[in-house]
């Protein structure tokens, strides 16, 4: 049967317990010894040590029990010092059964504010089935061939389309001069890069989409909505302590989904896709896809 570890926030509560005593003599200076370790503590102003012998001042250390059942508090240190491996067992006991406690209020809070939890993954899910529908119809419209090479961009975080052109006349004197290159080289006059479009929400392309949003965020949620209170307190401490992770790792993980979401809204606007005809892709072949995008935000103005 697990422990419920006492919470001491400040000294005053320490006083206000009827053992407690600030100051006590310990072994070989009286027949007292060292119980147990009833619960740690961290305040903001220093406390003395409660061994008579000792009495260093610190911020955090531990409730513990004597053996004619009084209590004092101890730093760490002194814990060690004085009573040795009886107070490092009971110090680990006592800190693993508050990670524990710990780590069961925070899965339970999520339990707890679970519907809401589920409303937001449930519309990210529904998003995310719009989108896949819009990426595959990408796909099959310009090709596996084309399509590698707008997800190559997006890995590469390449969002601008570039082509190259002619240099003026100035431009090539000036490029003649500082390199290598003759004009009777026989390599042709020179070209340079400029800026045709920028594609928008590649970052949607990049990522992970399923693993980030389903694996990873909306099938451990709906797995944690069937569990009890009693389920959580029950659980074994490996599975509360991947799960506790898990939790504390949700918020950050909604922000990443969302954040790919937009990207898709924004890579999946008719005037963005039309932009891949720089790239290659006949307008005949977008158009359809175009005009059905086009709609869409008609209707959402609407």
């Amino acid at each position: 049967m697990n422990q419920l570890v006492d919470v001491i926030e400040t000294y005053d509560d320490l006083l206000a317990r009827p053992s407690f005593h600030a100051s006590l003599p310990f072994h070989p200076k009286s027949d007292r010894r060292f119980g147990s370790v009833v619960a740690p503590y961290r305040f903001l102003d220093k406390i003395h040590c409660g061994i008579e012998a000792c009495h260093t001042p610190h911020f955090s250390g531990y409730l513990i029990t004597t053996s004619d059942g009084r209590e004092t508090a101890i730093g760490s240190h002194c814990g060690r010092k004085y009573f040795g491996a009886s107070f490092e067992k009971e110090k680990r006991r006592i800190d693993d059964e508050v990670r524990r406690q710990r780590r069961i209020k925070q899965v339970r809070s999520m339990l707890d504010d679970m519907s809401a939890q589920l409303v937001l993954v449930e519309a990210l899910e529904r998003d995310y089935r719009d989108l896949r529908e819009k990426k595959d119809r990408l796909m099959g419209a310009i090709g596996i061939g084309l399509f590698s090479v707008l997800k190559l961009r997006a890995d590469r975080g390449q969002i601008d389309i570039e082509k190259e052109v002619p240099m003026t006349n100035e431009e090539a004197e000036s490029f003649f001069e500082t390199s290598n290159r003759k004009r009777t080289d026989g390599k042709g006059w020179p070209t340079k890069s400029v800026f045709v479009a920028r594609i928008d929400g590649m970052e949607f392309l990049s990522a992970r989409f399923k693993d980030m949003l389903v694996t990873s965020l909306i099938t451990p949620m709906r797995e944690l909505s069937k569990l009890t209170t009693v389920d959580i307190e029950t659980m074994k401490p490996r599975d509360l302590t991947r799960t506790a992770k898990w939790v504390g790792e949700v918020p950050r993980s909604v922000e990443r989904a969302q954040a790919i979401v937009k990207a898709g809204h924004d890579f999946f606007r008719s005037e963005n896709i039309e932009k891949l005809v720089h790239l290659g892709t006949p307008l005949s072949t977008l158009t359809p896809m175009i005009n059905d995008l086009r709609d869409e935000e008609r209707s959402a103005v609407a």
